[in-house]
């Protein structure tokens, strides 16, 4: 198992640290656009690995050294200043850093799944596809992932957690639609053990606290990342493993909710060849028109990147 890591700042660092220490590659390849920081960073987490009992090689290197890779991880983004309010400020200019790494990695690796973690998640990895799309004239939905609501099911989990008294791993709880402001928690379909847990509004106010988390701790250090890393670790384990774990992952939309041609977060079965297995889950009226406002929201993030400015 061959894996590529694209973008070695504080995220993806961490990232290519945690797939090495679980030994889920048999080849890490860090890529980043200042090579030393790769290079530094390689030597570090492959020295790291002698503490493990696994056997890998982990080494950086420019794109064609990604060929044959079977997982991507796009961890590449203009930087995000910290007074920045809304990651779809990132979309124009990762949408141009997309267009430059997408094409040679695609070229390199035509069978790999791509796994993307750069915001704004849903709008973005709805371009990565258009641009695969444009190079092998194919639509490879299942295997272009974006880490989605993932991360924000957890953080959701956590507080439900600490509220009810129970491990999080056993609660059922989702927040799907936009990995933005527009998420919103499927209460409607939310369990522990078989029975339904109430949307009274103190779990309603836990919705907002853990969207509200994310810009709390990326405000204090100026990014978030271990979260992150291990929601990408769980998505890359179920690959390699071929697990069928149900993940929510943005994915593409197809007539879901009566949204299509978007990419959002929905319950996923991931496996060895990416999504299996888009998960209908039953949604409230409530529910419904709060997934449709999240595509709403992602489209016109879309829409404004490529209107021209009263400038042009």
């Amino acid at each position: 198992m061959k894996i590529s890591v694209i973008g070695i700042g504080k995220v993806g660092s961490t990232i290519s640290f945690v797939l090495a220490k679980e030994g889920l590659a048999s080849e890490l390849v860090l890529y980043n656009r200042t090579r030393n920081i790769a290079h530094a960073e390689a030597i570090d987490i492959q020295q790291a690995v002698a503490l493990t009992p696994y056997r890998l090689m982990v080494r950086d290197g420019d794109l064609e050294d990604t060929a044959r890779s079977d997982i991507i991880v796009i961890a590449a983004s203009a930087p995000m200043p910290k007074q920045m309010q809304a990651r779809s400020a990132l979309l124009a200019k990762n949408i141009q850093i997309m267009n430059t790494l997408i094409p040679p990695l695609l070229q390199h690796s035509p069978n790999a799944i791509f796994i993307n973690i750069s915001n704004p998640v849903d709008a973005l990895t709805y371009e990565i596809l258009q641009i695969i799309r444009q190079h092998t004239h194919h639509n490879p939905w299942q295997r272009v992932i974006g880490t989605g609501t993932l991360i924000d099911s957890a953080r959701f989990r956590d507080l439900l957690s600490a509220q009810l008294g129970i491990h999080s791993s056993d609660i059922n709880a989702y927040i799907l639609g936009e990995h933005g402001d527009s998420q919103f928690a499927a209460l409607s379909s939310a369990m522990i053990g078989g029975e339904l847990i109430d949307a009274n509004p103190l779990r309603q106010q836990m919705v907002e606290d853990a969207k509200r988390s994310a810009w709390t701790i990326f405000q204090a250090k100026g990014y978030t990342n271990y979260t992150v890393a291990l929601a990408v670790e769980m998505i890359v384990s179920s690959i390699v493993e071929d697990l069928r774990h149900t993940l929510p992952v943005s994915v593409l939309i197809d007539g879901y909710c009566d949204v299509s041609d978007c990419c959002l977060s929905v319950p996923c079965i991931v496996g060895q060849d990416g999504v299996h297995r888009r998960i209908k889950t039953q949604l409230n009226a409530e529910e419904v028109r709060a997934f449709q406002k999240c595509a709403h929201q992602v489209k016109q993030q879309i829409q404004a990147c490529y209107q021209p400015s009263a400038e042009d």
